[in-house]
């Protein structure tokens, strides 16, 4: 793994860039930021079991909320451009494609689409440790809250692993046979993450970001990775970001978006 770096370009810091990861610094202007957090005082939100994804968050997270899903190159809820700050998002992973490519490989040779949608989550929630889809290249989160606090919790998880058997899935956990019902799929760890714990301990180590403002992480895809729950000393403020996959070219896309950005 190559040690952090630091350096500046087109006025976006390259903070650290590993084998698994890139995270850039002031990602967005700062009108534009400022234009992002007063649009998600508007920007519709769901429930993410009322999204039909309960399994995905455990019982006390699935009230985490989601915004629509906007692609590049695609259709999903809505496609860009949509006139709104989330076009700055989308518009400044293009213009910075370079500085992802560590990461998630070259755009057009690698990854033409993209997807973006907002999730919030607040005091007490997080997410559980997955990896993404094989038809992603890879994720990213940009962090949109305008303050936050080391103490606020939300760290984003990442472990230093792309060895993950194919058979763990998405969400490392195999459901076991059952005697007189078809072999199941690779399952949601919704009740029981005895799989995932045993995969994950054997190791026990790996890096965390904080979500700092106006911050973008980029994940490799396979990387196994998870969000710490927002602590109480948050309050009422929220972790609020925009996320999503970069679809590899060639994939299928069929079906509704990968629905776990983080």
């Amino acid at each position: 793994m190559r040690g952090s770096i630091a350096r500046v370009e087109s006025s976006v810091t390259v903070t650290a860039q590993t084998e698994y990861f890139t995270v850039l610094d002031d990602f967005l202007p700062p009108a534009q930021f400022d234009r992002l957090w007063n649009f998600l005082q508007i920007q519709p939100m769901q429930r993410v079991e009322a999204l039909g994804r309960r399994g995905h968050w455990l019982i006390e997270d699935e009230d985490t909320l989601r915004g629509p899903t906007v692609g590049w190159g695609h259709a999903w809820d809505a496609q860009h451009p949509t006139g709104s700050p989330m076009d700055d998002v989308m518009q400044a992973i293009v213009e910075r494609a370079d500085l992802l490519a560590p990461a998630v490989g070259r755009y057009k040779v690698d990854w033409a689409i993209f997807s973006a949608m907002v999730t919030i989550y607040r005091a007490g929630q997080g997410l559980v440790w997955h990896r993404d889809s094989e038809a992603n290249m890879g994720s990213y989160i940009f962090y949109a809250h305008p303050e936050w606090s080391v103490d606020w919790g939300g760290e984003l998880f990442l472990a230093h692993t792309l060895d993950v058997p194919r058979d763990y899935g998405v969400f490392f956990h195999k459901l076991r046979a059952t005697e007189g019902l078809p072999n199941p799929p690779p399952g949601y760890p919704h009740l029981d993450n005895e799989d995932a714990n045993d995969l994950l301990m054997k190791a026990g180590f790996g890096s965390f970001v904080v979500p700092k403002p106006n911050r973008i992480v980029i994940i490799k895809g396979g990387t196994p990775h998870a969000i710490a729950k927002v602590t109480s000393a948050a309050g009422r403020n929220v972790r609020a970001s925009v996320g999503g996959f970069f679809k590899k070219i060639g994939a299928p896309m069929s079906g509704p978006e990968t629905p776990y950005p983080v």
